[in-house]
């Protein structure tokens, strides 16, 4: 999407503003003012608003209206609190950060390693996701991360500078493909944000409906024989973490290439579910995932208001 340069600087300008008054604020102020301004954003935001109630009752039919919209709720609040403590966080230093971080199952991880065929990393948007690429840069893994650049090119550079200064690289989901490999070649971790509507991937189960999702991680795991690692981060009230390595996964070989990448993809993402029905109030339920339909089906998902 193009955009002219005085559209980018009015929205960079200000958004830099206020970034800069919350690096420099108190890491519990931070935590409290991102409560706030999350609380709001499921009142004042109507259109965000419609689509996790929708995404709620698809996935949880047996939930009351009551308690789908606590998880709406709280669901809004964790979102700005990530992104408000991915901004403090340019402030801190590496040991500040260590501080507040915890990790459960890093044998696992550390053990797929020994592999010596690097480990993709597989997570969602669950809890505070660029705490878990902090853990590993500031601990030495040379972690990769494969990310959407930002429409606005001078926010994407200046955030992806935060990110860079631990030492993570951030590889474009548009860029070269042996970037990939030679990570994986060098024995480093590749971390895939795998839990998006996806236009060209294929179509597998999740929460009893069909949506299109990333292929990218397996099938490179197909080709590398890499050990994939599903892993999460689970915030309490208070900003401080838990990077949980939930299980390690190898490629299971069906008799067709086109089984074997359909059967691991749906592996991974019934994990990535079973993970977000365990902790629902820490994903991301504003994002459209049942967007885009099989073909023949009418995108019609979210046009609907039937979320009671």
């Amino acid at each position: 999407m193009y955009k002219s340069k005085k559209v980018i600087m009015l929205e960079y300008i200000p958004l830099r503003i206020l970034m800069e008054i919350i690096a420099f604020m108190p890491y519990i102020t931070v935590v409290l003012f991102a409560k706030f301004i999350g609380a709001l954003m499921y009142y004042l935001v109507p259109s965000a608003r419609k689509v996790a109630l929708i995404n709620l009752k698809q996935a949880f039919p047996e939930k009351t209206f009551r308690e789908r919209k606590r998880i709406a709720k709280r669901s809004m609040k964790s979102m700005i609190i990530t992104f408000a403590e991915f901004i403090k966080s340019s402030r801190m230093s590496d040991s500040q950060i260590l501080k507040r971080i915890k990790i459960e199952g890093i044998e696992s991880f550390d053990k797929a390693l020994e592999e010596k065929k690097g480990i993709i990393a597989i997570t969602g948007h669950i809890g505070n996701w660029e705490y878990v690429a902090f853990y590993f840069a500031i601990h030495k893994y040379n972690p990769k991360v494969i990310f959407r650049p930002l429409d606005n090119p001078k926010l994407d550079k200046y955030m992806r500078s935060w990110r860079e200064k631990r030492g993570t690289e951030c590889i474009s989901r548009w860029g070269d493909l042996r970037d990939i490999f030679k990570a994986l070649y060098d024995n480093s971790p590749v971390a895939f944000l795998c839990d998006q509507n996806y236009l060209d991937g294929i179509f597998v189960d999740f929460f009893g409906y069909p949506c299109a999702t990333a292929v990218g991680p397996i099938a490179v795991a197909m080709k590398t024989k890499s050990p994939i690692a599903i892993l999460y981060d689970l915030p309490d009230r208070y900003g401080h973490h838990k990077i949980i390595v939930s299980e390690i996964m190898h490629i299971e070989e069906k008799e067709t290439k086109e089984e074997t990448l359909y059967y691991n993809t749906q592996k991974y993402t019934k994990k990535l579910e079973d993970i977000i029905r365990k902790y629902p109030e820490n994903w991301l339920w504003v994002h459209p995932r049942w967007n885009t339909r099989p073909k023949g089906e009418p995108e019609i998902f979210y046009k609907h208001n039937n979320y009671k």
